[in-house]
């Protein structure tokens, strides 16, 4: 295409015509070039391995699951999302996804909707309603957008054409199928997000077999539309993570230079309560609240960051998304869901007295 530019006599289409061959370079390689290339020759090889695993391990059918998936083609939407994740955005971007008027005021509706639900968690598992909606808020919008991308397909696609994550994929996809055999779910009806999650707070397969709970006692775990199930795995599944009731979650510090050995370099906490007293931050009322602490900067429209004191708790809802981004969205809607279903209450009472 190069030699095809040169060929033009005025200098004006020579330049027009490099613009627009750099913009197909720029376009293919942002369209395929995301993971180390593989072959379906490749893919089939894995698959054929798999489906043996498949059927030693978990009594499956070896020559018809590797038939089932053998035939199906990679999806290249698929590997271009899961290598754009949101979470990949600054935090001032990342925020406004979430936080939202309409997401906080159709939480205070969910929360009123299932209050009972939400009390019992809290009885049997510790996690306060608040957080249970901000999750299935962030996660669903209240389980209004549980994703479109047929489950199959998307874990196949990841298992065997995602050399980064293959293993992990593969992993979920002998989940899923479990999961599906165990369930009876026709395998191509199931639908979730790009990287195969499923229901109102987006369990991929292995948290749907290990966490998902029967919280209405009906014999069956329904995470798709049955906010009781989904109320009770999402505060089983905190639990399960080390989430302590009433503990500490985050809060904004002024950050000081003395504080800077206490930014945190990865999600897991290293400090002690001790670390902070040692820099003149006040550990008072964390006492007995968190073992761990840490500092995240995250960052502002303006290029500055902003700093939070988090412990324990914000750890627990970074197992439910490795990120620390998606731990602040999530702590902050649930505290803005709070706030404002009190204010409404109070607002209610104040209404009644003045009667």
């Amino acid at each position: 295409m190069t030699f095809y530019c040169l060929l033009y006599k005025e200098d004006s289409m020579k330049k027009s015509c490099l613009i627009l061959l750099l913009g197909w370079l720029s376009f293919s390689l942002s369209a395929t070039n995301y993971t180390p290339f593989v072959t379906d020759a490749e893919a089939k090889k894995a698959i054929k391995t798999f489906a043996k695993e498949m059927a030693v391990k978990h009594q499956f059918d070896e020559q018809q699951l590797f038939q089932q998936l053998s035939s199906m083609e990679h999806r290249q939407d698929i590997i271009e999302r899961i290598t754009k994740p949101a979470e990949g955005l600054p935090w001032h971007r990342y925020r406004t996804i979430f936080i939202k008027d309409k997401r906080i005021d159709q939480g205070v509706e969910f929360w009123n909707k299932h209050q009972g639900l939400l009390n019992r968690a809290y009885e049997e598992y510790g996690v306060e309603p608040s957080m249970i909606v901000g999750i299935i808020g962030v996660e669903t919008f209240y389980g209004r957008i549980q994703g479109n991308f047929p489950v199959l397909e998307a874990l196949h696609t990841l298992g065997f054409y995602y050399p980064k994550r293959s293993k992990f994929f593969r992993s979920e996809l002998a989940q899923f199928l479990i999961l599906a055999r165990d369930q009876g779910w026709p395998l191509a009806s199931i639908k979730g997000s790009y990287a195969g999650a499923m229901g109102m707070g987006q369990f991929i397969s292995s948290s749907y077999r290990n966490f998902g709970v029967d919280f209405d006692g009906d014999g069956k775990i329904n995470l798709f539309d049955n906010p009781a199930d989904m109320i009770g795995s999402v505060a089983n599944y905190f639990k399960r993570h080390g989430w302590k009731a009433n503990g500490f979650v985050a809060e904004p510090i002024q950050f000081q230079k003395a504080h800077k050995p206490l930014l945190q370099k990865g999600l897991k906490l290293k400090h002690q309560l001790a670390d902070l007293k040692a820099k003149n931050i006040d550990t008072k009322k964390l006492a007995g609240k968190t073992k761990k602490v840490g500092i995240f900067a995250f960052e502002q429209t303006s290029g500055a960051d902003e700093h939070w004191l988090v412990g324990d708790n914000f750890y627990a809802i970074t197992r439910y998304n490795h990120s620390e981004l998606y731990a602040l969205a999530a702590f902050q809607l649930s505290e803005l869901i709070r706030e404002k279903r009190e204010a409404q209450r109070q607002n209610v009472t104040e209404a009644v007295a003045g009667k």
